[in-house]
């Protein structure tokens, strides 16, 4: 048998991870089967196995692949636009997270909430996230570093950790509330940073 390329294998992975993202947001990651992935990819059982062995490596797949994504995303766009404030930062960063995750026929951040859940239970899965989230929030406080209110890198941290809990905040409201945009939150974030400002 012919071996396929590099870029045709990465084809095939991406059409069974979209798969497995379209059946955990209609059924949920318990009640979705090895079968209804295999059905919804259009491939073979033997053709899906020779890339996910069982449902629990498609899970951490599916999570640490829409989290490298996001990764990468997130930080070309700080760094095409370095924003100069915490209020630039939600407002740059929002917007960049809804188009990633709202697709055709299933949404990224319903998926989250599922993942989150999963991390309880599966010790493996929640290391890769915080090992992630990690990272993130330390690229947070570096930027935070130059901002006016960080006066120490204990103020920037403080600030990230805050940044942290406002994005995946949002994902989770936009999750469950269909009235919660990413304008709405960078608008509301914006009111609070100049209000505070005003105060101080």
């Amino acid at each position: 048998m012919p071996k396929i390329s590099d870029e045709a294998r990465e084809t095939r992975r991406s059409q069974i991870l979209d798969a497995a993202w379209r059946c955990f947001d209609k059924e949920g990651l318990h009640a979705t089967t090895m079968q209804h992935i295999i059905g919804a990819s259009g491939l073979s059982a033997g053709a899906v196995y020779s890339y996910f062995k069982s449902k629990d490596d498609l899970i951490f797949a599916a999570v640490t692949t829409s989290l490298e994504r996001l990764r990468v995303l997130l930080g070309e766009a700080i760094q095409r636009q370095p924003p100069r404030s915490a209020a630039e930062l939600i407002a740059l960063l929002l917007p960049v997270i809804t188009t990633f995750a709202v697709r055709d026929g299933y949404d990224l951040r319903r998926i989250a909430l599922l993942g989150w859940s999963e991390a309880q239970r599966n010790r493996r899965l929640r290391a890769t996230m915080q090992t992630y989230y990690a990272a993130f929030r330390e690229n947070l406080s570096r930027l935070a570093i130059g901002w006016g209110p960080a006066r120490s890198p204990s103020d920037a941290d403080a600030i990230a950790k805050l940044l942290l809990s406002v994005l995946l905040g949002t994902v989770v409201q936009s999750a469950l509330m269909e009235d919660a945009s990413a304008e709405d939150i960078a608008h509301g974030f914006s009111l609070l940073s100049v209000s505070s400002a005003a105060i101080s």
